[in-house]
């Protein structure tokens, strides 16, 4: 692919920074490094001064540039679901994209009356009336713009190009969408654990249809939360039958819990590798974070993939 350079994706939670690069050479794909760092104290979007959180983000990154500098000065950035205020709204399409915005502040400030709008950075995307949900919404994702803010110094110090910052799960699609076919199938469950929220993602032939967020206590209730989301609601046309293959990913997850799942719920999930199709470096032969922990790293593959 003429035209392509080299980039990095990183992934923050609240206890360490996730690095994958994805590099261009000899007209091919080259995954040259996964890995993350720990951070000295746990991370706080929310509550911490900004400069505490300069600071623990620069000791994880300067931890994994001094073990493997970047190859590019291209990042992007995922961050955890429980930074950003989602909604998926009806909506009308003959509006035009200013009147939309308005619209979406309208409804987010309904929705979340203790946050000031005007401070959100919003995007968007149109979903059409489906098998699902029998009207036209708008998945509205919108997060503070203080972050934005932080991550962006972050780069400046660092001379690093900021390309892109997603929710952690709608950049893990990309990866499943790299190494699965997933617009030969119907409709597709996608799921997400991270930072005790579990993110729920219905695709129809690749397109993302649906997007919702729930507040967890532990992975032990992820159970019930698909059992209870994968049965009809009444402004969701779904069930069971339905749904055509499931993925699951995220933190603090392990193999074993794929059996567990389809013990519970009857999905026989796959625990998916956003690696599987990309050739790996030769230094990646006996890296831990690629051969053994490739699930947790699917947001930060997914926005290194990322073309536009």
């Amino acid at each position: 692919m003429t035209g392509f350079e080299n980039q990095a994706g990183f992934t923050i939670s609240s206890t360490k920074l996730q690095v994958v690069e994805v590099n261009y050479k000899n007209d091919g794909f080259i995954l040259e490094n996964v890995d993350e760092a720990y951070f000295n104290e746990i991370l706080d979007f929310e509550s911490d001064k900004e400069t505490k959180i300069s600071a623990l983000l620069q000791g994880a990154y300067n931890e994994l540039i001094i073990k493997k500098p970047l190859n590019t000065s291209n990042v992007s950035f995922t961050l955890s679901s429980n930074l950003f205020l989602i909604a998926q709204i009806p909506y009308d399409n003959t509006l035009l994209h200013h009147d939309l915005i308005e619209e979406f502040k309208w409804e987010l400030s309904v929705m979340f009356p203790y946050v000031q709008v005007k401070d959100l950075v919003i995007q968007y995307f149109e979903i059409d009336k489906n098998e699902i949900v029998d009207k036209n919404t708008a998945l509205v994702i919108a997060i503070p713009r203080k972050y934005l803010k932080i991550i962006h110094n972050f780069c400046l110090n660092n001379n690093l190009k900021l390309k892109y910052i997603d929710n952690i799960h709608i950049a893990s699609e990309k990866a499943l969408a790299v190494n699965y076919p997933l617009t030969e199938k119907e409709i597709v469950l996608s799921v997400f654990f991270n930072n005790k929220i579990l993110s729920i993602i219905y695709s129809l032939k690749g397109k993302l249809i649906y997007f919702k967020t729930i507040q967890v206590n532990d992975a032990g209730e992820i159970s019930s939360y698909i059992q209870k989301e994968t049965s009809p609601r009444e402004t969701v046309n779904i069930n069971a039958q339905m749904i055509n293959e499931a993925f699951i990913s995220g933190e603090e997850l392990s193999a074993s819990i794929v059996p567990t799942l389809k013990r519970t719920t009857g999905f026989d999930f796959i625990y998916f590798n956003p690696f599987e199709k990309i050739k790996p470096a030769p230094s990646l032969s006996d890296n831990k974070c690629y051969l053994e922990k490739f699930n947790s790293f699917s947001p930060a593959a997914g926005i290194a993939y990322r073309l536009g």
